[in-house]
């Protein structure tokens, strides 16, 4: 019996994890932007961080994070990662990010290697890709919802001896990734400016997988009189409700500006005989 639960537990452990983005295509020869992410270990060297977007639906426990990157020297070199040392890191803001890209207020978790490496490919412009992946367990992170974080691996080498680590744009649609050092003119941009060069969207080639703490919030509908007031968490700011009149119909912003009473999100409507559905939306 009591290896039946252990097994239970593991199995119920490993369910936990869910997959909170991936722009990763394993395989994938097309990758022909890459921004460095690489930091120059002597003095007054240089660097630059790629940061990756992300704003949890609820509270998550970080579990992994993954990226692709591309070398930046030619066959038949090949790449030794105990020459690199690596950080995982999470900032608060993109304003925390911009003001020190080289440390999360975060989370700064330093790794002599990556916890597993993969080949992943070759480049368009003939380099080698390859997949590196970050366990972020010992960490104990948790990301709160709607709050938008930014996150990104530096790899620090000596870069005239052993090369520099690009991570490159992927083929996903979104809100640009960013990029800050002081390689960077002005110290940042957002990729899909970078001199024109994105043929993409600007998302890095980036993955994140978590372990769900909390649930999306709930929609709350109180009829009163002719009113109809619909609430939902506060803390959900990232959420817009939406209205239809047939499910499989289109969903419609509602522009009422919510009202904020304590720990809740409120927006009273008229009560009308018509069929409504309201949802709330991310």
């Amino acid at each position: 019996m009591l290896r039946l639960l252990v097994l239970l537990a593991a199995a119920a452990t490993a369910a936990a994890a869910e997959l909170a983005f991936s722009r990763i295509n394993r395989g994938w020869p097309n990758y022909s932007t890459g921004f460095d992410t690489t930091h120059d270990l002597s003095p007054n060297g240089e660097f630059a961080t790629v940061g990756t977007f992300y704003t949890p639906p609820y509270n998550v426990k970080a579990r992994e994070f993954g990226t692709i990157v591309i070398w930046s020297e030619l066959p038949p070199d090949t790449i030794s990662f105990p020459d690199f040392t690596f950080s995982a890191c999470v900032w608060s803001s993109l304003d925390q990010f911009i003001h020190n890209p080289g440390i999360g207020d975060v989370l700064n978790l330093n790794f002599v290697q990556p916890t597993a490496v993969s080949r992943d490919g070759t480049s368009r412009g003939g380099r080698a890709t390859y997949e590196l992946r970050f366990a972020l367990t010992n960490s104990a992170l948790v990301l709160t919802s709607c709050q938008t974080y930014v996150l990104g691996v530096i790899a620090r080498t000596d870069p005239a001896r052993y090369g520099e680590l690009y991570v490159p744009t992927a083929p996903t649609e979104g809100p640009s990734d960013v990029q800050a050092g002081n390689i960077v003119p002005f110290g940042w941009q957002y990729l899909i400016d970078a001199g024109g060069l994105t043929i993409y969207s600007g998302q890095a080639a980036t993955e994140l997988i978590v372990e769900r703490l909390g649930e999306s919030p709930q929609l709350q509908v109180a009829r009163s009189n002719s009113m109809v007031r619909l609430s939902w968490e506060a803390s959900a700011s990232c959420y817009q409700l939406e209205a239809t009149e047939a499910l499989g119909g289109p969903w419609l912003a509602v522009t009422n500006e919510p009202q904020i009473v304590p720990k809740l999100r409120s927006v009273t409507l008229p009560s009308t005989n018509q069929l409504q559905f309201f949802r709330l939306a991310r």
